[in-house]
């Protein structure tokens, strides 16, 4: 068996969350990185940090 990294199960596990939250105050950046993931252009750990950082700029 593979071992599996468990901060990678964490961040698949809460981005919508975080992509959501994000769409509520900043929708062309949370789409533009729901595109990046879809179209593979993106890591997980890329667009979790991204949508991270565009939020703390909105508290």
């Amino acid at each position: 068996m593979l071992p599996i990294d468990m901060e990678i199960v964490m961040i698949i596990a809460n981005l919508p969350e975080k992509l959501s939250a994000l769409s509520k105050v900043d929708p062309d950046k949370a789409i533009q990185l729901m595109q990046a993931w879809g179209d593979g252009k993106k890591d997980v750990e890329t667009i979790w940090n991204d949508a991270n950082d565009h939020l703390s700029k909105h508290v």
